[in-house]
Order: C-alpha cells, then structure tokens, then sequence
C-alpha cells in the first residue's frame, strides 16, 4: 500500500496543541501534536504524550489470536457469507497485529498518519467484533464480543477518538442486528459511553499534553541557565525591595575574583565605581540605574562599572521589577553580562583611532580636537591667546634611508620622550605623521614668550641621541600660529603654522619662525621656483661657474671649484643659498649633484693634468650607497683620472653614526678621489671627524679667514689651532673668503696651504677658467688692502662729552664700529668721549685719530648701520 506523504508538523498543529485541540473543527482531525524541534523528541512525544503504552499492540495481538481460533472452528470456510466475513476478519486482525506491533514507535513525521492510521483500524475492529456472535456459533461468542469490546476500551482510552470510533462501532452493529427495545437501550448505553470516554479522554489527554509542555518548557529553560551560567556568558541576579542583592549566579564570583557571597546583601547602586577614565559616563550610568530602580521601571543595557581585586569591570545590566500575586513589589529580577574585554577592545581601537600607535601622543585628529576646544575658551570676554607650533625633524630622512625604518621608528619615540618632558602641562604634544609634530599650547602667555619656548624646543631635539649603538645627531624647525591672530578656525592655524614652518625651514634649518601674511605669497613663490627648478634640470638650465684655488706660497693656480647657477628667465641669477635647500627637500638635489659631477669632470678633463676640480657634495647625496659608483662613471665617461677630482663634503653627514655613509666614504677614497673636510669649524665640529674618512685636506670656513688680519681679533688664532691640526694629520689646508691683502698675509704667515677668494678671482665661466688654467704665470692678488665696515654719510649735530664738557660737533659718517666728526676744537688720540647725535642713542667709545678739524671714534659697543637707519627713522 503506497503510503501518503506525511505533512509538516507544524501544518497540522499550532504553537499551543492544547489550544489547537480545543478548537471544536479540531475534536475529529485525529489528534494534536505539539510543535517540537527534532525529531527524536516528536516520537518521544508520541510514546510519552499520547500514552500508546503496550495495550494497543496487546490489544490487536490478542483479537489476532482470538479470530484466529474462530477461523480455526470453522474450518474448513465455506464459500459463503460467513466464510468471507471470517477471513476478512482474520486479514483485518491480522493488520490491525502488524500495525500496533510497528507503529507503537514511529518514525519521526509519521505521528499523524499513525494516528489516522489507528482511528481507522479501531473502527473497523468495533464493527468486526460487534458482528462476532451473528455470523459465528462459536460458543460464548456474546461473552467474547463483550470482552473484547471492554478491552478494546482499556486499551484504546488513550487515544480518545479511536476508543470513541470502535464503540460507535458496536452500537451501530447493536442497533442494526438486534431487535427490541433491549437492543435499542444496549446501543443508547454503549453510545454514551462512548461519547463520555471520549470527552473524559479529550480533557485527560489536553491535560497530558500542558502537563508535558510545561515539564519540557521548564527543563528547556532549566539547561539553557544552566548553560547561560556555566559557559560565562552572564548571570542571574536578584534583589529585594531595597534594592539589596538576594542572589547571584555562582559562577560570578570565580570571574571577577571574589564570591557570591560578598555580593549579597550589598545595594546594588553601590558596586559602581567612578574611579574611572570617563567619571562623568559612570555618574551617568549610575543615575540611569538608580532612576528605574527607584520607579520599579524595566531597564536593559545599562553599562556601569564596578570595582572588584582583579580591577574595574564593566556590566551590562538588565532587570525587570517583580510583583507578588497581589500586586506588592517584591524587588528586582535581572541578568548581567561582562563587557570589560570589550570595552577594553573598544579602548584600544578608540586609543589607536585617537592616538599614534608609535609614540603614545595624540594623532592627527585629537590634535585638531584640542585646538579648536582651545579656540573655543578664548571665545570668552578676557580671550587668551593659544598657539600651535608644527615641528620638523631635520635630517631624520638620512637616517631611515641609511640606518632603517627600525632605528628611526626608536629615534622618533626618544622625540616624543623629549617633547612630552619638556612641554608638560603647558600644552599637548601630538604626532601627525612622518617625523612632524606639534604642540598646542592653550595659553601662550604663560610660557614667557613663545619665542623662547620654541627655541627651548629646538636646543633640546638637537642633542644627539643614542639608538642601538648608533650616536644621531638630528634638528628641527618650528612653525608658529597663534590663535585668534593668525586665524579663528583650526583648518587657518594649520595652514598658517605649516606655511611659518616651510619658511624656517627655507632660512636654513634649525628656526623657528612666527607666522606673517606676506608667507602666502611666499609660499607660492617658492612652489613655483620648484616648478621651474625642475624644468631648468630638464632643459639645461643650469650652468657652472669655477672660482680659483691658488697656492699660498706660490700664489700659482692649483684649481677650481665647480659652482652651480642658475640664471631664472624672469627673476636673473638665483643664488645657491635659495635653490639648494628646495633641491634637498624636493629630492632635486640628486639630479643636480650628478649634473654637476658629470659636468665638471667633462671640463676639467681638458685643462693640463695638474689642474684639479672641487665639486660640493650634498650630505643627501653621500647617504646614497650608489654614490661610488656613479663617481666612477663620471670619470670614466670624461676620461679624467680620479686624483684630479676632489669632493667637499660638510660636517653634517657625520652627525648620524652611519656605517653606510663611512663605508660610502671609505669606497670613494679607494676610487683615487680626494676628500676634503669642508667649512670645518662651523656648526658641529669636532676633532673625531677627521678619523672618519680618508681625507686630504681641510677647508677653513670663511667667517674665520674674513677680518682674521683684525687687531685684537680671535680669528687668526682659530686659523693657526686648524692648520696646526692639519698639519699634525698630514692634510693641506685651504683659506676661503680671502679678500683683502691684510687677510692674505696673515694666512699666509700663519702657514695655510691654499686660499680661495675673491682676492685671486671671482667664480667664472668655463671658457675663461680654461683659459686661466693653461696660463703658466701665477696669479696676483688684487684688492683692497684691509676690511672697512661699510660706512653711511650723515650731517648730523651733535655734541661729545670730552674730560667732563660738552663740546658742539658735527657728524659727518658713520659705521657699525665708529664714526666720523667734525669741530672747531680736537681732541687727543685714546681720548674717551661720548657723543650725542641726534635721533640716535648716547654712545661712548676711544678716539684713534685726529686729522685737521676731523676726528675719528672707535665705539665699545658696535651696532649696525640698519640699526642707526631705523633709529634714524623712529626719531
């Protein structure tokens, strides 16, 4: 027999079965069976529920064996009626056998047709055994239709309908095959019986079945606290009308480090801690709590924290209010979950959102966040003046190119270090990328002078720092704006701070610089000269210029050093101090070094063999481990040999401890090149960077040679200590700057290899520096004789104090150390005097010489002559 698909549970029943069974539509579809999830608990049910114990398949064993032994009485069957009657008994008991023995447990999804199933064969079952004693002559058939029909109802009262259908059965045999008024009263009884079985069983079974729900409910909800509990994922709590706790899961204690037991009895209000980050958060929090326990009001997803031995905790909390059968508060019921690991995540992402994840300082974004809260409180009646100042390391490039990404990462948190300790509480310190920082400083006057704080900042940055071993020497430029002044909005201060910090870097690094509005213009000025700066290295725009190298002794030509110009075609000739530094910060300077290699080596290849070349090596272009290499095809692709050609390298490449940059310079002294230590004595020189690299010669900066002739001067004794130390190294020495015939000479007593300066020849074409290198002759010195301040002529009035009078005079020049008067009278030379000119301040200073009615007075104190103009000018 093909068998029907069996519908969906949920198809034939609702989510209450009970109520779904006391639908009267309902009461003849079978049975209702409770929506359940597996199908395991579905034939658990059906066993359980539905109460088919033993007595079904019991039952239809024994009608099997029963009917059977009726077949057997009447064997041989007839082919009549009866005989077809008793065989179709026997299949039908037979079936009913097979199918109580199978179907007392089914499969899951069959349950209804199961039920079907039994409601059918239970009919035809009454209405065989009811025919029982009119067709057979078994002897007490009356007594076993009877039995039978009382074990059927035993056996089938759990099942109401199937019990109601086998005796509907029996009363309609009665009804229809006995006669009188004895069988009308039998089928009325059996009728009511069967109606009452079947509503007494409804209700037994409805009750079964809530009774069931119920147990299976609380058992559900019995192992998911259980499991709620046990896996950490929150806890149970209760308290009283207090607000006192009454009870907590057990498995809080462990995870927070104390016991349940500490917690009960404690109002539940006072387990928040306000000693947090965010106070203000907990205080709110806590009045959120407090407010729905006070009004007896559902809450959920309250967050407070809590303070226990292991530390603050953070709870998530909700609760319901609880309420007798009467009506009475009884207190509060509720579950927690712990959200310390992830508020502690949502730290952390809010920290690494907020803060530099390499130094610890603010970021970008709390740094605008700050200077606007501190445009803000200067809004007030009595505003105070913020500034943000945006540093720059310089130098610090070198350092990653050179000594890695590693050791400049542990370089900028020693920044950091520094900055944070030296700024304090006067302002917040912030990183916003790369090596640039900056510094909000809420109230600027209290720093005595932003001036000073700034270049407290610069000193501090440039000590050398110490990073795996290796000693670096870095500086920095600081761009100051300060608020409201330079602008009323964060994005203006930034802009203008960053546009004061392009023009202290522009002036030479190691500044600081106040914002100014003419820095615009300037700003777009200089963008576009790096615009035509890299055209001019595209088209040739560039030129070079070679200024003489003369030995002293001699005073015959040695060689040149290449200078690079450029002439702009609008602006004229534009100095090196003004292009170079763009080169450096653009990364132009690589392309202009090599220009200007290859071309000096192309040009000094054609002058005669002891004719050398100088070329300027930026401190960029040394950090560059190529830089041996691309030496050697310069002098190869200009056939010039290698002692020829001479590199001037400044004292800044060794303020980083590089093992590449000595390696680099070690590799060009192999080459043949010679190295020169050039501009030695200015910025950070020292005797240890001799040891360094292999150099050749010293280069004597100019500010040390110009006015070394100067009477009472410290320069020539600076000369003499430098050439003594270069003579004790076995290294020549080379005087730039010479431009007078009294620093001439006194360099050369003092024993200086070579001199370089306009008193030998100014710097000059190519073509007239080949001329000058193939003329045998030497060059003679021309110029003047001595220094002279520059002097201004003035008619002035004035008067000079001289042995205790005032004496009338009149000014004729002045000077940064002295001027010229005129008067009746004279004083004597080394009179002391002092004189009052008009517009200008007294000065007192030693007459040096008198001549006619003109006397000339050397001042104690020099001053510049724009000093005496503005002077002139404010009077």
């Amino acid at each position: 027999m093909r068998s029907r698909p069996a519908k969906p549970i949920r198809d034939i029943v609702g989510a209450d079965p009970a109520a779904n069974l006391r639908e009267p539509r309902n009461w003849l579809a079978g049975v209702a069976l409770p929506r359940l999830g597996s199908r395991s608990e579905i034939a658990n049910t059906h066993r359980q529920l539905l109460g088919l114990r033993p007595t079904v398949p019991l039952f239809a064993v024994i009608g099997a064996l029963i009917w059977a032994g009726v077949m057997l009485w009447h064997i041989p069957l007839t082919a009549s009626i009866q005989g077809a009657w008793l065989a179709a008994g026997g299949v039908l008991t037979s079936l009913f056998a097979v199918f109580g023995l199978r179907e007392a447990t089914p499969k899951a999804g069959e349950v209804a047709d199961t039920a079907r199933g039994l409601v059918t064969l239970s009919a035809a079952a009454g209405l065989l055994w009811s025919t029982l004693p009119v067709i057979s002559d078994v002897p007490f058939a009356i007594v076993l239709s009877i039995s039978m029909l009382v074990l059927g109802i035993v056996a089938l009262s759990p099942m109401p309908l199937a019990a109601m259908a086998y005796m509907v059965a029996f009363a309609v045999t009665l009804v229809t095959r006995l006669d009188g008024f004895a069988s009308s009263a039998a089928a009325v009884v059996v009728l009511s019986g069967a109606l009452t079985l079947y509503l007494a069983g409804r209700r037994t079974l409805i009750d079964r079945i809530e009774t069931s729900m119920r147990d299976l409910s609380e058992q559900r909800v019995r192992r998911l606290c259980s499991t709620f509990e046990t896996c950490g994922s929150g806890w149970f709590w209760e308290t009283d009308v207090d607000g006192r706790i009454t009870y907590i899961s057990p498995s809080f204690g462990a995870a927070h480090g104390t016991t349940s037991d500490q917690l009960i009895g404690r109002p539940l209000g006072e387990l928040t801690s306000l000693d947090v980050d965010d106070p203000d958060e907990a205080a709110t929090s806590l009045r959120t709590l407090e407010f729905h326990l006070q009004g007896k009001l559902p809450f959920h997803d309250v967050v407070i924290p809590v303070l226990f031995p292991v530390g603050i905790q953070w709870w998530s909390l909700a609760g319901t209010p609880i309420y007798s059968q009467h009506g009475h508060f009884e207190g509060f019921t509720g579950i927690g979950g712990d959200l310390t690991d992830m508020r502690r995540s949502e730290d952390r992402a809010m920290r690494l959102a907020r803060f530099d994840p390499l130094t610890g300082l603010a970021n970008r974004i709390t740094i605008r966040e700050t200077l606007e809260s501190a445009l803000v409180s200067h809004g007030g009646v009595v505003p105070q003046r913020c500034a943000l100042l945006l540093l720059d390391l310089d130098r610090f490039k070198s350092v990653n190119d050179t000594l890695g990404h590693p050791v400049g990462d542990k370089l900028l948190e020693q920044v950091a270090d520094r900055l944070s300790t030296l700024v304090g509480a006067d302002g917040r310190v912030g990183r916003l990328g790369g090596d640039e920082f900056a510094v909000v400083v809420r109230d600027a006057e209290t720093l005595g002078g932003l001036s000073a704080f700034a270049q407290r900042i610069i000193d501090y940055l440039s000590a050398p720092y110490t990073v795996e071993g290796h000693r670096i020497i870095i500086g920095a430029s600081i761009g100051i704006a300060i608020g409201p002044d330079n602008g009323h909005s964060v994005d203006a201060l930034m802009r203008n701070a960053d546009l004061a910090l392009y023009a202290a870097k522009s002036d030479g690094r190691g500044k600081h610089c106040f914002y100014q509005s003419g820095m615009h213009r300037n700003a777009e000025t200089r963008r576009q000269l790096e615009n035509d700066l890299r055209s001019a290295l595209a088209g040739d725009g560039l030129s070079l210029n070679f200024q003489p190298i003369v030995e002293t002794a001699s005073e015959t030509l040695v060689g040149f050093e290449a200078l690079v110009r450029w002439h702009h075609p609008r602006h004229g000739e534009i100095p090196p101090s003004s292009f170079v530094p763009i080169a450096e910060e653009t990364g132009l300077i690589d392309g202009i070094g090599e220009w200007v290699l290859r071309h000096a080596c192309m040009v000094a290849a054609k002058w005669p063999e002891h004719i050398g070349i100088a070329v300027n090596l930026s401190p960029i272009q040394v950090t560059n481990p190529e830089l041996p290499t691309l030496v050697i095809n310069a002098l190869a692709q200009a056939g010039l040999a290698p002692a020829r050609l001479e590199l001037e390298i400044t004292e800044t490449v060794f303020l980083e401890e590089n093992p590449v940059t000595r390696a680099t310079l070690q590799r060009l002294g192999a080459i043949g090149v010679r190295l020169t230590l050039d501009d030695f004595g200015t910025g950070y020189s020292g005797f240890s960077y001799l040891t360094k690299a292999p150099f050749k010669k010293i280069k004597i900066d100019r500010s040390f040679v110009s006015g070394a002739s100067e009477h009472g001067g410290q320069k020539a004794a600076i000369v003499r200590a430098i050439v003594a130390l270069a003579d004790s190294l076995g290294m020549i020495t080379t005087a730039e700057g010479v431009e007078t015939h009294d620093d001439l000479d006194i360099i050369r007593r003092i024993g200086c290899t070579q001199v370089q300066g306009y008193i030998f020849g100014k710097p000059m074409p190519w073509a007239e520096a080949g001329m000058l290198a193939r003329s045998e002759t030497p060059i003679a010195p021309s110029g003047v004789k001595s220094n002279r301040p520059r002097r201004i002529a003035m008619l002035r009035r004035a008067t000079i104090l001289h042995n205790g009078r005032k004496r009338n005079a009149r000014l004729r020049n002045t000077s940064d150390t002295g001027a010229m008067f005129e008067a009746r009278w004279l004083p004597k030379p080394d009179d002391r005097v002092t004189t009052f000119v008009e517009g200008q301040q007294p000065r007192t200073g030693i007459v040096r010489w008198v001549e006619e009615d003109r006397f000339g007075i050397h001042y104690d104190e020099q001053i510049t002559v724009s000093a005496i103009e503005a002077e002139e000018r404010a009077a």
